[in-house]
C-alpha cells in the first residue's frame, strides 16, 4: 500500500510532477535539436544568452518572411498565383480571426516542428511496413490500381484509402506526440470530475488510441480503420484551435513520400524485431533513442527483385 505524502495532500504534488515533466522534456528537446541541427539552426537552449539571441533572430527572420509575403499578396496581378498556407493565415488575420503574432507563430511551427515530427513518423511507418508484408502488398496493389506508372497527382489523394488507413493506424499504434497539455479557461466538469479554471490538464492521447472502440486496440491492423472513427477517439494532431496547424499538409506529404518510396523500393530492416523493441525517448515528442543501436532501413529497388 502506498501512502500519499503531505506534498500531494496539500495539492502541490501534481504541480511538482508537472513541473518536472516540463523541465525534463524541454531540456531533452533542447539537447536533441542542438545535436541534430545546431550547425545551421540553433533555436533551442544552449545557455541563457544563446536562447535570448536565437529567439530574437528567429522572430526577426519569420517576421521578414511574412512581410515579404504580405507585399506579394498586395502587389500580385493575379491573387490565385500566390495562394498558399501563409496566404490563408494572412487572410484570416485580415478577417480578425488571428493576430499578427498568431500568423508568425503558425509559420514558425511549420518551419521547425513539422520536419522533425514527420520524419520520425515516416521512420516508424517504414518499420511497420517491413514488419507487416501483407500490409505492404495491399498498399502496392492500391498504388498500381490508382496511379500505375505515372506520377502521383493531387487528385489521387482522396482515392488512396489503404495508404490513408495505414498512415492513421501507424499514428494510432505508435504516436509521435502521445501527450498534449491544455489549461482550463473556465470551471468545468470532465467525466464527472470538477475542474477549476486555470487547471493544467495533460491528455494521454497514446492511451486514448488504445481504447476498446477499435476492433484490435492493442494490435497493428488496418481493420481498426475499416469504419469511420469518431474524432474524439483518434486525435494524432491534437484537437481544437491549438491543434497542429499543418495537419492537412502533413497528410499529403506522408502520402507522397510513402507512394514515391514504395513504388520504387522494397523495405526491410537491418535487425529483426518490432516497433515496440525500438528504444525511444519520452519527452515533448517520442523519438528513437539515437544513442542506442537503432535498426536501419534497407531499400531494395523493386526492379532488381527476382
Amino acid at each position: 500500500m502506498t501512502l500519499l505524502g503531505p506534498g500531494y495532500c496539500l495539492g502541490i504534488g501534481p504541480l511538482i510532477s508537472h513541473g518536472r515533466f516540463l523541465w525534463m522534456g524541454i531540456g531533452s528537446a533542447c539537447n536533441y535539436y542542438n545535436q541534430m541541427y545546431g550547425e545551421f539552426m540553433r533555436v533551442w537552449i544552449n545557455g541563457e544568452e544563446t536562447l535570448i539571441i536565437s529567439k530574437k533572430d528567429l522572430k526577426d527572420a519569420i517576421n521578414n518572411l511574412v512581410e515579404e509575403k504580405r507585399h506579394k499578396v498586395c502587389t500580385a496581378e493575379k491573387l490565385e498565383e500566390c495562394i498558399d498556407f501563409s496566404t490563408e493565415l494572412i487572410f484570416a488575420e485580415k478577417r480578425g480571426e488571428l493576430t499578427r503574432e498568431n500568423v508568425n507563430q503558425c509559420i514558425l511551427e511549420m518551419l521547425i516542428a513539422a520536419p522533425d515530427t514527420m520524419s520520425v513518423t515516416v521512420y516508424f511507418m517504414l518499420f511497420l511496413i517491413a514488419e507487416h508484408p501483407k500490409v505492404e502488398e495491399a498498399i502496392m496493389k492500391e498504388i498500381q490500381t490508382i496511379i500505375g506508372e505515372r506520377d502521383i497527382e493531387i487528385d489521387d489523394m482522396q482515392k488512396l484509402k489503404v495508404v490513408e488507413n495505414f498512415i492513421y493506424e501507424s499514428m494510432r499504434y505508435q504516436p509521435v506526440v502521445a501527450l498534449v497539455m491544455r489549461k482550463a479557461l473556465e470551471d468545468d466538469v470532465i467525466d464527472g470530475y470538477p475542474v477549476k479554471k486555470g487547471t493544467n490538464i495533460i491528455l494521454n492521447i497514446g492511451r486514448m488510441h488504445r481504447l476498446e472502440f477499435f476492433s484490435k486496440p492493442n494490435e497493428f491492423s488496418l481493420e481498426n480503420f475499416e469504419k469511420n472513427v469518431p474524432y474524439r477517439y483518434f486525435q494524432p494532431f491534437g484537437f481544437g484551435p491549438r491543434s497542429c496547424a499543418g495537419k492537412y499538409i502533413a497528410m499529403v506529404m506522408m502520402k507522397v513520400v510513402l507512394v514515391t518510396l514504395l513504388r520504387r523500393f522494397h523495405v526491410k530492416t537491418s535487425q529483426e524485431g518490432c516497433v515496440e523493441s525500438i528504444q525511444k525517448t519520452n519527452d515533448l515528442a517520442t523519438h528513437p533513442n539515437e544513442m542506442d543501436d537503432l535498426p536501419k532501413m534497407i531499400f531494395t529497388p523493386r526492379n532488381s527483385e527476382k
